[in-house]
């Protein structure tokens, strides 16, 4: 873990401060480095100074420095700190998992957070600092705490071997956490955010037939807006400053730099039948149909993430529209697939068409 979180912090710092990259963990890495894996319960937890003390119950890996665990929650990247005390309730049971530096996870309702203690105070008078969300350690498990407990048990006991990550997971987002039940609140598991749900394949599903559109032309239709905005607005309500064709998804059709929309709308031929995966990669938010249904969802004011969906598809041409806004600092919009004989890439113009 050490190795792990060192890596991610000097990304971190590598990048502009509105840029936020975090690394996705193996569970069986994690496992490995971590000196201390431990069962715990949320003992108090005070909204008001963003403190919260966890009570170590019982050992899964090592033995646990601490019989409680003292997390100042005031500090936090981003908007994390803003949505944590929701998910720091009373009763909740959590898993603690620490190296011998005190660099730390701890999984509460279905996602981990990163913490950093005090090695060298006295274990009753230890306080642990919290500075993020894991946005992508999701990506390696985001079931109940106590199916994780499970899990990690039978790992240690040679049982099971941990799953891989899912990079198809889309990373936690502000909106996520809020939606997330809180410990002790009812949960339908069809109804949690995308993030927090296992996948099923988009394979089970019936394939979409293609629209298939008379006399297509290459590229796709556009058109570009302006205006300040935290998530994706309604486009077909605002007047574009511009519109016009281009011959791929990309910023060059944008007029200025800093608080600006841009809607890609046209078809995209799918050479084979088969399961297809749509990714979006930008900063600031980003969405992907095909047809009216959405695919992929990168919403939000967020720095460089990526974000993909699966969807079955017919030989032929479907209509897909990418929306994509802007809000400040870095400018980044890409759109990738894969499919039957197709591994990731960038959309190629070749597959792009629109109707004159």
């Amino acid at each position: 873990m050490k190795k792990l979180l060192a890596v991610a912090l000097l990304a971190a710092l590598s990048l502009p401060a509105h840029s936020y990259i975090e690394a996705m963990y193996p569970l069986q890495q994690m496992i490995a480095e971590c000196e201390v894996i431990a069962e715990g319960v949320i003992e108090k937890a005070d909204v008001k100074n963003k403190t919260a003390v966890a009570k170590i119950t019982k050992n899964i890996k090592g033995k646990c420095h601490y019989e409680q665990i003292r997390m100042n929650l005031s500090g936090g990247q981003f908007w994390h700190s803003e949505v944590i005390m929701k998910h720091m309730v009373v009763g909740a049971p959590v898993v603690m998992l620490y190296n011998a530096g005190r660099q730390g996870e701890m999984y509460v309702n279905r996602f981990f957070i990163q913490l950093y203690g005090d090695a060298g105070a006295p274990p009753d008078k230890a306080w642990w600092n919290y500075t993020h969300i894991e946005i992508r350690c999701n990506r390696t498990y985001c079931g109940p705490v106590d199916e994780f407990i499970k899990l990690l048990n039978e790992i240690q006991a040679g049982k099971v071997k941990a799953p891989a990550p899912d990079p198809k997971i889309r990373p936690i987002s502000k909106e996520d956490v809020i939606a997330l039940p809180a410990p002790g609140e009812a949960v339908d598991p069809e109804k949690l955010p995308a993030s927090f749900r296992r996948r099923e394949p988009a394979a089970a599903g019936k394939p979409r037939d293609p629209e298939n559109p008379t006399l297509p032309v290459k590229g796709l239709q556009y058109a570009y807006y302006e205006g300040q905005w935290e998530a994706l607005p309604d486009f077909s309500k605002l007047q574009p400053a511009k519109s016009g064709t281009a011959d791929q998804i990309d910023l060059s059709k944008r007029g200025k730099d800093v608080a600006y929309g841009l809607l890609f709308s046209g078809f995209i031929e799918a050479p084979k039948d088969g399961v297809y995966t749509f990714t979006t990669n930008s900063n600031d938010g980003s969405k992907l149909w095909i047809g009216k249904s959405e695919i992929v969802n990168n919403d939000h004011h967020h720095g460089v993430t990526e974000a993909n969906g699966e969807v079955a598809l017919k030989t032929g041409k479907h209509a897909i529209t990418v929306a994509y806004f802007q809000s400040g600092g870095q400018q980044v919009l890409e759109v990738f697939w894969e499919g039957p004989g197709i591994p990731k890439q960038p959309l190629p113009a070749a597959a792009l068409f629109h109707v004159k």
